[in-house]
C-alpha cells in the first residue's frame, strides 16, 4: 500500500480548506448583520458596502469591506475575514490590506480574522519589528455559547450556532435545535429552504452533515420537488440535481464539487457531459 507523505497531507488539507473558504464566503453574506451584532458587538446606524477592488501591483479582494456609521455618526472601515485554516502569514496579509485601505479612504480601520476551523488558531496577531506595531483582532467563533446564537430571533444568527461551542451538549441534539429554532422563525418555505442550505454547508465543517441529512431527510414537509436535491444527496435523482446546480455556478471544479457532493469526479463529468448534449 502507497504511505501518504505529509506534503500530500498538507496539500490535501489546503485544498480542502480552500474548497471550505469559497463555500462559506459565497454564503456568508447574510449572516454578516448577526456577526456585527453577536460577535463584534458593533451598534450600526449605516453600513455601506465597498465594492471596489483595492489596487496595488495585484488586485485584492477582501472578504468583507464595510464603511460603517455608528449611533455618534462615527465612521470607520471595517475588514473581516474568514479562515478555515490557521495560516501563520496572515499578519502580513492584514497589514497589507490596512495599508491599501487606510490610503484609499483616510478613515480608521477595524479589522477581525474571524476563525471557523475546527482547531484552535495559533496564527500571530500582532507584529512589532523595526520600530513599527500592528495587531489586528482573532476571533475563534466555535468558543462562543452555542446559544448565544440559538435563542435569536434572526435566523442568520441561529445558523451561527452549528459553529459556537455544544460544551456539554450533543452535537446531534444541538443540530436538532438549531434545526428546530429556524422551523419556529421562518417567514415562509423557500427562505427556510435557502437557511437550511447555508446550515448544512457550515454543519460540514462540524463534520454534522451526514447527522444534518438524516435529520432533513425525515421532515418531508419542508422539502418540494424542485428544491429538496439541496438537502437530501442520497437519492440518484437529487444528488444528479445537485451537482447541476453547482455546475450552473460555473466556479468550481469537477473535483471540488466532488468533494461538496461525496461523489467521484468521474461522476460528475458524466453529468456535465449529458448536460452538454442537451444543449
Amino acid at each position: 500500500m502507497k504511505k501518504t507523505t505529509k506534503k500530500q497531507t498538507n496539500q490535501e488539507n489546503k485544498r480542502e480548506g480552500n474548497i471550505y473558504d469559497k463555500i462559506v464566503k459565497e454564503n456568508i453574506e447574510s449572516i454578516i448583520p448577526a456577526l456585527m451584532n453577536s460577535v463584534l458587538g458593533f451598534k450600526v446606524l449605516d453600513s455601506t458596502v465597498i465594492k471596489e477592488k483595492l489596487q496595488q501591483t495585484k488586485e485584492k479582494e477582501a472578504d468583507v469591506l464595510r464603511i460603517i456609521t455608528d449611533p455618534s455618526g462615527r465612521k470607520f472601515i471595517l475588514h473581516l475575514e474568514f479562515q478555515v485554516d490557521d495560516y501563520k502569514k496572515m499578519v502580513y496579509r492584514m497589514i497589507d490590506y490596512w495599508g491599501l485601505l487606510k490610503s484609499k479612504y483616510k478613515l480608521h480601520v477595524r479589522q477581525f480574522v474571524i476563525f471557523i476551523g475546527d482547531k484552535e488558531p495559533t496564527m500571530k496577531t500582532v507584529l512589532s519589528e523595526d520600530g513599527n506595531y500592528f495587531q489586528f483582532q482573532l476571533i475563534n467563533i466555535t468558543q462562543f455559547d452555542y446559544l448565544r446564537f440559538l435563542n435569536s430571533t434572526n435566523p442568520e444568527e441561529i445558523i451561527l450556532a452549528v459553529l459556537g461551542d455544544f460544551g456539554s451538549e450533543n452535537p446531534e441534539i444541538a443540530l436538532s435545535q438549531i434545526i428546530q429554532r429556524l422551523e419556529e422563525t421562518k417567514t415562509d418555505q423557500t427562505t427556510l429552504q435557502k437557511h437550511f442550505r447555508q446550515l448544512r454547508i457550515l454543519a460540514k465543517l462540524r463534520k454534522l452533515e451526514v447527522k444534518f441529512d438524516d435529520m432533513i431527510q425525515n421532515m418531508a414537509k419542508y422539502l418540494d420537488d424542485k428544491n429538496d436535491y439541496l438537502y437530501i444527496k442520497g437519492r440518484q435523482d437529487e444528488k444528479i440535481g445537485f451537482i447541476t446546480f453547482l455546475l450552473e455556478e460555473g466556479n468550481r471544479t469537477f473535483e471540488q464539487i466532488a468533494d461538496i457532493v461525496g461523489t467521484t469526479a468521474d461522476f460528475v463529468k458524466s453529468v456535465k457531459k449529458k448536460l452538454t448534449d442537451k444543449e
